[in-house]
């Protein structure tokens, strides 16, 4: 027996996915349409108030990201911090208005689209969509992953729900993305992936940021080199954290962790690892009056000297006393640690 999920969600040449409302049940439209969208945009939390929900749902899962054409009675679409949190990658979501509007809420930013208008938003922080409810909407929507743009650390800025009135929409943006709507479910999947491509490289410059086209030239680790370089200028700070690096380059936190998971390692592991060579240097290369094992912990940013002593021998796989410079870990050595931790503490 077909069943209405079945029913409702058509499957075209293997990579296009088609839903619409008129095969299934009205009493289940809406949940379908949210699930549908759910697995075509990532997670969201769609609202619908009316009685009877009417939509179709054209989408195309790419290497470079998603797009869809997507018609539909009006509703008003939350992306919580649940709905966040539930997301695999960071992305840009636009939508080129066809018919109707959609007001966007984010960032303490509202903006309301119109016909033939582009809307740009973060998947990464909350926002609320809001259309019409006397006009349903039909637009062209995507997600590009933020990998996709050079300069991640731009992102948070240039990208964050930004509006493109019609008027001001480059030509040759506009028409791929027309294009993209018309043909959506007739072009080849290599002509809908050049295309999209296109627009992945065009919108950038649409939005007045060209720094954010992504050049085979520019490195991939661009934006992590330059974190690399800021931490080892502030590993004696032992207030270095996740927090305030992010901060300092302009991305989220849970960017910055993913950065590190891409290196193989963790903001915590790489930070440590770094104070312990530094420590493990000065042990071995100081000479004539030498600072104490604690003192040197302290000086590159350990406020624990029991974890110092942990991470030290995990890593070189002896004790700091038994390093090169056995000698430097006088009697005094903790003592002088605990004492400074106590005078700070108090």
């Amino acid at each position: 027996m077909t069943s209405n999920v079945d029913a409702a969600f058509r499957q075209q040449g293997g990579h296009i996915h088609v839903w619409d409302s008129q095969y299934g049940a009205k009493a289940e439209a809406f949940s379908l349409f949210r699930e549908t969208i759910c697995t075509a945009f990532m997670p969201w939390t769609p609202e619908f108030y009316g009685r009877d929900f009417v939509g179709r749902v054209e989408s195309i899962d790419l290497a470079n990201g998603a797009i869809g054409r997507v018609r539909m009675s009006p509703i008003v679409a939350v992306k919580t911090k649940s709905n966040i949190s539930h997301s695999p990658i960071d992305c840009i979501h636009g939508n080129l208005i066809i018919s109707g509007e959609l007001k966007v809420d984010q960032g303490g930013t509202t903006n309301i689209a119109k016909r033939g208008d582009l809307i740009l938003y973060e998947s990464f922080s909350p926002v609320t969509l809001t259309e019409r409810p006397d006009a349903p909407c039909d637009n062209l929507a995507f997600i590009i992953p933020t990998s996709s743009f050079a300069h991640p650390q731009d992102i948070d800025h240039k990208f964050s729900n930004i509006l493109v009135p019609s008027e001001k929409l480059s030509g040759p943006l506009a028409g791929c993305l027309t294009m993209l709507a018309q043909s959506l479910c007739t072009a080849p999947i290599e002509e809908i992936a050049a295309l999209f491509q296109a627009c992945v490289a065009l919108l950038p410059v649409a939005i007045g940021a060209p720094d954010c086209v992504q050049h085979p030239s520019v490195p991939k680790n661009y934006l992590l080199s330059r974190i690399l370089d800021y931490i080892g200028q502030n590993l004696s700070d032992p207030e270095l954290s996740p927090p305030r690096v992010a901060d300092q380059f302009g991305i989220s936190v849970r960017y910055l962790h993913k950065l590190f998971v891409q290196f193989g390692t963790t903001f915590s592991a790489h930070v440590t690892a770094e104070r312990l060579k530094r420590i493990k240097w000065d042990l071995e290369v100081s000479s004539g009056r030498r600072p104490s094992i604690s003192a040197l912990a302290y000086r590159w940013g350990f406020n624990d000297l029991s974890t110092f002593h942990r991470a030290f021998k995990k890593q070189f796989g002896c004790t700091p006393s038994n390093s090169h410079a056995r000698d430097l870990a006088g009697e005094c050595g903790i003592g002088l640690l605990n004492t400074a931790l106590a005078q700070k503490r108090g």
